[in-house]
């Protein structure tokens, strides 16, 4: 696995490129834009420049008000385009991949959720430009947020038809939360087993490599610093060594400060 982490962008989307080569990582996480807000910013010719002579690997994430399931006709024409601009933002950054939150069904079923999202996501994929492709992020399972089931993750994919710009990024703490347990060895391989068969192993392009506050099964989305969970580091670090995860990047997304990212990924993956 390539050890990487959620890096700040305070101070330019190129700053991100700075603290990666300054903390030794190859590889990183960030928000071209403001999460927590509907209007996207644009970007600058100095963050174009930056990265179309990177040296490390980024994808992005996609806004949290993102709900491509809403039954709200203001928030679903709003998260259209909040996807369709944040494709648009990572093809002119020249990054492939963006990570989104499946959605909420808000009581329509999961069925209906499933269905409407994968829809949504193939008009917007067909239309996106180069080959961006979205990463459907496996979640919790709080409240009425679907993908949180291997199966259901399988479905996305499947609806969705587009192997080439569609893929996973599995969030163990999520996973942990969702009910598959990660916090032994043979935990591990039994969990990774079970993805194989519903989904693939090769279907998943980026890991979000978390610990977990909370127990498996919670459906509580609590990160936690890697080794202060209930996941623990000897877990992580196994499923980090896995030969079929060998140039897959793990994003550390727990508390602290990019260093303390930078220094809880790199014990998962140190040799």
């Amino acid at each position: 696995m390539i050890p990487g982490i959620h890096v700040s962008v305070r101070g330019g989307l190129d700053r991100a490129l700075d603290t990666l080569t300054e903390l030794g990582l190859s590889c990183g996480q960030i928000f071209t834009s403001n999460q927590q807000q509907w209007k996207g910013r644009t970007v600058t010719e100095r963050e174009i420049e930056r990265y179309s002579g990177r040296s490390v690997t980024i994808i992005s994430h996609a806004s949290y008000l993102i709900n491509l399931a809403s039954t709200d006709r203001r928030v679903e024409k709003l998260s259209v385009s909040a996807l369709e601009t944040e494709l648009e933002r990572i093809h002119i950054l020249g990054i492939k991949w963006c990570v989104l939150h499946p959605g909420a069904h808000l009581g329509t079923g999961e069925d209906n959720g499933i269905r409407k999202i994968s829809s949504t996501a193939k008009q917007i994929l067909l239309n996106s430009p180069g080959n961006t492709g979205i990463l459907y992020e496996n979640t919790a399972g709080q409240g009425t947020t679907v993908g949180h089931s291997f199966t259901q993750l399988a479905q996305l994919l499947e609806l969705t038809d587009m192997p080439e710009k569609t893929g996973i990024c599995f969030d163990t703490c999520h996973a942990f939360a969702a009910g598959y347990d990660l916090s032994s060895e043979r935990a591990v391989l039994e969990t990774m087993n079970k993805f194989n068969d519903t989904v693939g192993t090769g279907r998943i392009k980026a890991f979000h490599i978390n610990d977990s506050k909370r127990e498996c099964g919670s459906h509580r989305d609590r990160h936690a610093v890697i080794g202060e969970g209930l996941i623990g580091l000897e877990p992580l670090r196994f499923l980090a060594s896995m030969l079929e995860f060998k140039e897959i990047p793990g994003i550390a997304e727990t508390p602290g400060t990019d260093s303390d990212r930078a220094q809880g990924i790199e014990k998962v993956v140190s040799q």
